[in-house]
């Protein structure tokens, strides 16, 4: 069923309107005409009557009841007149209103059609819009996935290269570490064997000291005695003590008295060095040698 749109409804309903009022009074004046028609039996009066008028030689003055029923029937006449021209109007406006509903039934079907027509458009603008949409929002996926690649892609590869620098690095001190140990190692070696040297020239020295102090009897050659002396940094004997009797009694006490007439003992003056004789221990025999432990 075809609608009407809305701007054409009302003045359509009014003319339906008008046109309903106006059928309805037509019938109301028709059925008050036929309520105020005489009975069947009048005519047959009035046709006797006028029988009368004509054969009388003189006019003769209508009754009442004839002139009321002349005016009925004049009334009557006029408003089959006024229902015929009311009819004859209703039909031309019925047929005008046929006339304006079918255009306005093809303006509504016309307009319809166009917005039909505007709403397939703007659908389809809809759906390009939401397709152009997607492909934007498609190829911007893409080129952030293809960037996010890249950027990790870069970044594997620094740290790559990070960590081979690093390896690089770590073995390079590693070899230098060596290298500078190896060379402390030598240079150790070098002060060591040179401190050493040292060391053992004054512990001669301290030994020929003592051998030259020690007055000695005939004694078994094969007895010793050991002594353990503690030395200040200038040499003086501190303290002697009796680590290892030789069993003669007198070799001991002769050994005990050469360390004391020997203070203070040759000793070097470079405090790292001194550590080596700050504790002394010495082994003394009458075979004309003495020794150090």
């Amino acid at each position: 069923m075809m609608r009407l749109p809305e701007n054409y409804r009302k003045p359509c309903l009014i003319a339906i309107l008008v046109h309903v009022v106006v059928l309805m009074l037509l019938l109301f004046n028709f059925a008050a005409s036929q309520f105020r028609a005489p009975p069947s039996s009048s005519p047959q009066k009035i046709i006797h009557a006028t029988a009368i008028i004509q054969h009388s030689e003189q006019p003769r003055v209508p009754s009442v009841s004839e002139q009321k029923l002349s005016e009925q029937l004049r009334a009557q006449s006029v408003s089959e007149q006024k229902l015929q021209s009311a009819r004859e109007n209703h039909a031309k406006m019925l047929q005008l209103e046929k006339v304006e509903t079918a255009k306005l039934q093809k303006l509504a079907a016309l307009k319809a059609s166009e917005a039909k027509k505007a709403a397939q458009e703007k659908q389809k603008k809809l759906l390009a819009q939401k397709t152009l949409k997607k492909e934007i929002e498609a190829r911007a996926l893409a080129s952030a996935e293809l960037a996010k690649q890249e950027k990790q892609k870069t970044l594997k590869a620094l740290a790559k290269k990070n960590k081979l620098l690093a390896e690089q690095k770590k073995l390079q001190e590693q070899l230098m570490q060596q290298q500078l140990n190896s060379e402390q190692k030598n240079i150790t070696q070098v002060q060591s064997l040179a401190q050493q040297g040292v060391i053992d020239k004054y512990k001669a020295q301290i030994l020929a000291t003592i051998q030259s102090n020690w007055r000695i009897d005939k004694v078994d050659s094969k007895l010793k005695c050991i002594y353990s002396i503690a030395l200040a940094p200038n040499g003086d004997v501190l303290s002697i003590n009796l680590v290892k009797s030789s069993g003669d009694t007198a070799l001991d006490q002769s050994a005990q008295q050469a360390i004391q007439q020997s203070s203070p003992l040759p000793v070097p003056s470079n405090p790292s060095l001194f550590g080596n004789f700050r504790q002394l221990v010495l082994t003394l025999s009458p075979q004309g040698y003495l020794q150090n432990t």
